[in-house]
């Protein structure tokens, strides 16, 4: 899953796959949508060996250059409908014949993953004052930025950021890890800091694991524990005062046994001497 529903905020967020997704570079991107997409094609009544076949065929076409359509099996056509969603395609309507013209995208399915020159080149410089510089006019670039720094100015082809606490919390709420963040930064880094060992600076990179640690620090609140209640109606009723006045910690209906916060623990005892 790419993306979340959060219930304590408004519409979508992305989830850590989803931002691990973005991480990938075009060709890893490419072939993760292929693979969930030839996953699912039986169940759209098309044999993934076909499927399969047909995908590395498109791949030696040339890009640019169109096809009629006619000449594809039925069960192509109904493919390249879907590839052209992909953007694998452009599909272009004349008077009489229909035509598919492969674009660049379907031409790099047969480019191997491991290959160097097809990786995009980097383009976010990272300072010791945390403070980043991201020669770029992506609007996605900016986007993923936003996700973890502060956007302090934008030109044209730069967007000048700042890392905080506060951003990376805010990261960290939407299940986006420290490792995946500096992962992003190193992959992305700028030809020119690309070459430097470490690409990030250690105290940027040191500091973002630490916030991300203080995140998962256990909180200490002063308690109360409930047990040995008379009736499951009781019991039931001890929750709900407790939830009411919002001390409720945790509860075991089965076992009946609860938790509540140390500072409803006189209004609890009364409440439950009020009930014998």
């Amino acid at each position: 899953m790419l993306v979340h529903f959060y219930r304590d905020k408004e519409g979508l967020g992305l989830s850590e796959n989803g931002f691990q997704f973005l991480l990938m570079d075009t060709n890893a991107q490419l072939w993760y949508i292929v693979r969930e997409y030839i996953s699912n094609s039986e169940d759209r009544g098309v044999d993934p060996a076909d499927l399969i076949s047909f995908m590395l065929e498109l791949s030696f076409h040339v890009t640019g250059e169109a096809y009629n359509i006619n000449t594809l099996t039925d069960v192509q056509k109904s493919i390249i409908k879907d590839l052209a969603d992909l953007g694998l395609v452009k599909l272009q309507q004349g008077r009489k014949e229909s035509w598919f013209i492969p674009t660049k995208l379907a031409t790099n399915l047969s480019v191997s993953l491991s290959d160097a020159s097809s990786r995009k080149q980097g383009f976010v410089v990272v300072e010791t004052n945390f403070r980043l510089y991201a020669y770029t006019s992506s609007k996605l670039h900016r986007k993923i930025l936003e996700l973890f720094s502060r956007i302090e100015y934008e030109l044209p082809n730069l967007t000048v950021a700042a890392i905080t606490k506060d951003t990376l919390s805010e990261a960290f709420q939407c299940e986006i890890t420290a490792e995946q963040i500096i992962s992003f930064l190193q992959q992305n880094a700028h030809p020119r800091v690309a070459e430097r060992t470490p690409r990030v600076p250690e105290n940027v990179t040191d500091q973002i694991r630490l916030w991300e640690s203080d995140m998962n620090r256990v909180d200490m609140t002063p308690s109360y524990f409930y047990d040995e209640f008379p009736s499951k109606e009781v019991f039931e009723d001890a929750c709900d005062f407790a939830r009411e006045y919002g001390g409720l910690l945790w509860e075991d209906s089965k076992r009946m046994r609860l938790l509540v916060k140390a500072e409803i623990h006189m209004q609890m005892r009364e409440h439950l001497r009020r009930q014998k």
